[in-house]
């Protein structure tokens, strides 16, 4: 049993984990942001129960899943072709329901207003990432526990809070 205050990590794909618009359909290619595939690793390996809830479609997201050696470590994803489209919390209380974990232990962790607007209707806390789509005065105003500027400090900001 682990100790931390979230037991349940839900990333969003594109823009919190892997970089967005760097490909076209014919050569999709995933890039990672530095550092999350060892970031994704560690929080595994300290007993988080990792999932996603991206507005991507699901086999883009299989497919770079797939392309960066990460499919193992998400126990559950939801996509928009899942579920109802962000902020609609449907793909949130999804996760929650399928993990059976409560809400005060999960954390999401987004780059948008539209994934911090999820969490609020959802009932959880929220991380903002201030190094994808949306810049920092943005996600100022959605209470998100914390605002990352890159990510690297992501995964720091985890070990020290979550």
């Amino acid at each position: 049993m682990n100790h931390n205050k979230f037991d349940l990590l839900i990333f969003d794909w594109e823009g919190t984990l892997a970089k967005t618009g760097l490909y076209s359909q014919k050569n999709h290619h995933a890039e990672l942001f530095a550092g999350v595939e060892l970031g994704i690793k560690e929080l595994k390996r300290l007993g988080y129960i990792l999932c996603i809830a991206t507005g991507k479609g699901r086999r883009g997201l299989n497919q770079d899943l797939l392309e960066t050696n990460l499919k193992d470590y998400f126990l559950i994803t939801k996509t928009a072709d899942d579920c109802f489209s962000k902020p609609h919390p449907q793909m949130l209380t999804d996760i929650l329901n399928f993990t059976m974990i409560d809400s005060e232990k999960a954390l999401m962790i987004g780059d948008s207003s539209c994934d911090l607007e999820m969490a609020n209707n959802a009932g959880i806390s929220s991380l903002a990432v201030a190094y994808g789509a949306e810049p920092l005065e943005e996600l100022k105003e959605f209470d998100a526990l914390g605002i990352i500027e890159n990510s690297y400090d992501l995964f720091s900001w985890i070990r020290i809070n979550g």
